[in-house]
């Protein structure tokens, strides 16, 4: 099983990110805020905290996770299935990335906004139905708006690989166990414990992840301080099957600047990415 990476691989996921772009009208989340999930944190419990092997999803086991088949599976949950996600990141005292991200069949929806903890904010809100994107950007106080052709199904892989790099941190830092068995909405699911991370002189280290019998990682959350500054990474998901993604409040405005010569077909600019810990490392532009 794929289980660790090279320190340099460690090194580039703190920094590198597949972004697609989201805005939270009225700012970011407040870093006090915890995800709203449907973690069976208040589920029944079963106290033995013993595991047959045929107990864990393919890519599981009570002591390690393959990587690559948790991708797999968590990907195309987020990519086909009606479902709600959050993600959060803390970098170093002010600098942050927080996601958001709403999808069903016909419509999806995926806010990011990012502060590199020092000038450069950027925050990004994609909606798309049918076969129209529809986009809000904001850069340090300018918002534009714009609509284009676009695809559900591209959108959502897009934001699903966006959304799975906070996971893939958390994995690829942190080092887990299986504990026990949880229950939630009915369904059956192992809830693994932080037991400590590969990297050097962190303290304070806290964290869990739960995933379902499916092999689909449906929460984690890693925590840290190394050289004073706490590192934060959480993940959610949510079902949203009985709802459908309702449009933003400022889609009039990005659809008076729709530019219907647009080719659905044309080539997407490049993944962004994030600031990393490197002062005044530059934001380039979101999709």
């Amino acid at each position: 099983m794929a289980r660790r990476v090279s320190a340099a691989t460690v090194i580039a996921l703190l920094v590198v990110l597949a972004g697609c772009g989201g805005i939270v009208p009225g700012g970011p989340a407040s870093p006090a805020e915890s995800p709203p999930t449907d973690s069976p944190s208040n589920s029944s419990v079963t106290p033995d905290e013993t595991f047959a092997d045929d107990e864990f999803p393919e890519g599981f086991s009570r002591s390690e996770i393959d990587i690559t088949t948790a991708r797999e599976r968590s990907v195309a949950y987020l990519g086909t299935q009606p479902v709600s996600g959050v993600a959060l990141e803390r970098f170093r005292p002010g600098a942050y990335a927080d996601y958001q991200y709403e999808a069903t069949a016909t419509r999806t929806r995926f806010r990011l906004d990012v502060h590199n903890g020092y000038s450069d904010v950027t925050r990004s809100d994609i909606y798309v139905d049918s076969r129209v994107r529809y986009s809000r950007s904001g850069r340090n106080g300018q918002v534009s708006f714009d609509a284009t052709n676009g695809s559900v199904a591209e959108t959502r892989l897009r934001a699903a690989d966006s959304m799975w790099a906070v996971v893939s941190h958390v994995l690829t830092v942190g080092e887990f166990r299986a504990v026990r068995t949880v229950w939630a909405d009915g369904e059956r699911r192992i809830r693994y414990v932080v037991t400590g991370v590969v990297v050097q002189n962190a303290t304070a280290v806290e964290g869990h992840l739960i995933v379902d019998e499916e092999g689909v990682i449906r929460e984690t959350q890693l925590r840290y301080v190394r050289a004073g500054e706490p590192k934060r990474f959480e993940y959610a998901l949510s079902s949203r099957s009985d709802r459908e993604v309702v449009p933003p409040a400022w889609l009039p405005a990005a659809n008076s600047n729709r530019t219907s010569e647009t080719d659905s077909n044309a080539k997407l600019p490049p993944l962004a990415h994030l600031p990393g810990s490197r002062p005044g490392h530059a934001i380039p532009e979101l999709f």
